[in-house]
């Protein structure tokens, strides 16, 4: 489908007579869906087909007759294209009338499903009942067929059979390793040409829209079309995975975005392990989050393409609530699924998931500059995602084993939350962009300027050292700009890991930079730590607060903002004080309200307070205080 229930209104569209175009009959029943009949044809015989009422009921599982589903981009919303069903005129875009022609059967009938034909798309609250079907829809079809569209460049079959060659390079331990020798040791010597097909694959569309999540993110089997070619959904699936996890240089050089690819692999499909809301899969807002990178014509899908995710199941009875309302605006979208999501939550990750920007550093993908109109406190699920430092796998307790305690206030859209103040930032560094710690070859050879490194400059500078005897600084540095090395061996439990290893690779990393610290880094990997710092600190800010503390928090972080510590927060936040209220306020307003008002600046990792050491409450003597967020 085009990824968005609710597609823009067509620009042209073909002239049918009233008395020839099609008209829907209403669906009876909310697990009702209409099935297309595609009938047989080949070449360029016109589309005919009829539809069919069935329902997904898993009551009537049994009853209900077989029937694949296709997935694809909408494209322009344009129909000049038509299927003639039940004897009447429906018109169609071209990518739907492309994928049909290329799927149709030369001998038989095919029961379909396809989002523009099976929904009526002129009954906006018909598409907007539809929308919670999407997932069984996808989940229960024998068979996903998705088109990729039209093979333009002519590069299609050569892509389909480098996955193949892949395939089974990647399946054979002799080959793999030669192909690894040649692809490490030798990459500057291997051609180019050769991955540009595999390298345009995937950069088409599909790979990039928010809709296709649920709908290749199942159990079911998957065949891609991509012009005349064809291949298997997991194939393409597994050669992404290897490419992904082991050969980062190869994709860079060559420009493979098998990330996406990785990503969509069964997303809606539980886990067969144990988990619950503190597993990464298992929180509805880390799942919103880890899809910011995909594209969506109308906003709101951010979060309602996620509606039949089943870490919804996990969340409080507010959230489990949510349906889609398409009469909402953006903003009241928003708004909705941060409170439903803060009410009765075990962590804050939706804090987390909020993380400001400034001006000039906003990321968004086109079509989305509008500035929406929201608390402080509500993500805006449009902009591209930054690593989350308090994700729900992660190790940290800041606030120690505390939960949550909140109000909020819907009218006013204020979050009254309680914790504890710890410090101020006191001076920060620069916005740190994407290839400050990436380990380049020109980054090994004598002609390097130690003085222009990037942590160079933020020892010398921004922390005030000199030299690098300082051990327990220097690892305070080179942990707070990886948030503790959290995502750096997934292979061993966190705690099984010696920080002497963290260390090591940290030093590893600075060797070119100090010759001082050479004998710190003979154990380490610097590669692993740049990856780390190079995705942990894009788009951030290294700061030190008065009391001395190393902080990596927002791009949009300043002096005088606030590190405190939320209960329930896996990590510290910064929060900046927009209006000052009275001394007694606080102590008056347990159940939120009273005190100053405060915007939240985003999320923070602050050494030395991550594991609670810093949470004082009030059942230790501590001062808590309620902060008022808008």
């Amino acid at each position: 489908m085009d990824h968005n229930p609710l597609p823009p209104r067509p620009k042209q569209s073909l002239h049918i007579p009233q008395d020839q175009r099609y008209v829907y009959n209403p669906i009876a029943g909310t697990k009702s869906v209409r099935f297309l009949i595609l009938q047989p044809g080949s070449g360029s015989d016109p589309l005919v087909g009829s539809l069919q009422l069935g329902s997904l009921d898993p009551a009537n599982a049994a009853e209900l007759a077989p029937y694949e589903a296709i997935s694809y981009v909408w494209g322009t919303s344009d129909r000049l294209f038509t299927l003639l069903c039940d004897g009447a005129v429906l018109p169609l875009t071209q990518s739907i009338r492309d994928a049909l022609v290329r799927v149709r059967l030369p001998d038989r009938a095919r029961r379909l499903w396809a989002d523009q034909i099976c929904i009526n798309q002129d009954d906006v609250a018909e598409r907007s009942q539809q929308v919670k079907l999407m997932n069984a829809v996808y989940k229960n079809a024998s068979k996903v067929l998705v088109w990729l569209g039209r093979d333009v460049d002519g590069v299609a079959a050569d892509a389909v059979r480098m996955v193949h060659h892949l395939d089974g390079v990647f399946r054979d331990e002799e080959a793999h390793e030669a192909f690894k020798i040649a692809h490490e040791e030798h990459l500057a010597m291997q051609s180019a040409e050769r991955w540009v097909p595999l390298a345009k694959l995937t950069k088409l569309p599909w790979f990039h829209r928010i809709w296709i999540v649920q709908e290749i993110g199942t159990t079911a089997p998957a065949t891609l079309y991509w012009g005349d070619t064809e291949m298997d959904w997991d194939t393409l699936s597994f050669v992404a995975g290897i490419l992904n996890e082991r050969y980062h240089h190869l994709r860079t050089r060559f420009f493979i975005g098998t990330s996406n690819i990785r990503y969509l692999h069964q997303r809606f499909v539980e886990p067969a392990e144990a988990y619950d809301q503190f597993h990464n899969r298992g929180n509805f807002a880390y799942e919103l989050h880890r899809a910011r990178h995909l594209l969506a014509q109308d906003p709101r899908d951010h979060v309602y393409a996620f509606l039949g995710h089943f870490s919804l199941t996990k969340g409080g009875e507010e959230l489990r609530e949510l349906v889609a309302d398409y009469s909402k605006s953006v903003e009241e979208v928003y708004f909705d699924v941060a409170v439903r999501g803060l009410r009765g939550a075990h962590d804050l990750l939706m804090l987390s998931a909020t993380h400001h920007s400034r001006p000039n550093n906003r990321r968004r993908a086109p079509g989305n500059e509008r500035e929406l109109d929201l608390p402080s406190w509500v993500p805006d699920w449009r902009d591209l995602p930054m690593h989350i430092l308090g994700s729900p796998a992660v190790p940290h307790r800041a606030s120690g084993d505390t939960r949550p305690e909140l109000r909020i206030d819907e009218e006013a859209r204020v979050l009254h939350i309680r914790g504890i103040r710890v410090d101020v930032v006191e001076r920060h560094s620069w916005t740190i962009y994407g290839t400050a710690f990436q380990v380049r070859q020109d980054d090994q050879g004598p002609k390097r300027n130690p003085r222009t490194h990037p942590m160079e400059v933020l020892w010398k500078q921004i922390c005030g050292f000199q030299t690098f005897t300082l051990k327990s600084a220097f690892f305070a540095l080179i942990q707070t700009l990886t948030n503790a090395c959290t995502g750096m061996d997934r292979s061993r439990p966190y705690s099984s890991v010696s920080p002497n290893e963290w260390l090591a690779s940290g030093a590893a990393y600075l060797t070119s930079v100090s010759p001082a610290i050479h004998a710190l880094s003979l154990t380490g990997d610097p590669f692993k730590w740049s990856h780390e710092a190079t995705l942990i600190t894009r788009y951030r800010r290294f700061a030190i607060t008065r009391g001395g503390y190393f902080v990596l928090g927002p791009d949009a972080l300043q002096e005088g903002d606030v590190v405190v510590i939320l209960r329930g927060g896996k990590t510290p936040f910064l929060l900046r004080e927009v209006s000052r209220g009275s001394d007694d306020d606080d102590d008056a307003a347990p159940a939120g309200g009273g005190g100053g008002s405060w915007v939240l600046v985003g999320e923070c990792y602050v050494h030395g307070l991550m594991d609670g050491e810093g949470w004082v409450g009030e059942e230790d003597g501590g001062r808590e205080e309620v902060f008022s967020i808008r």
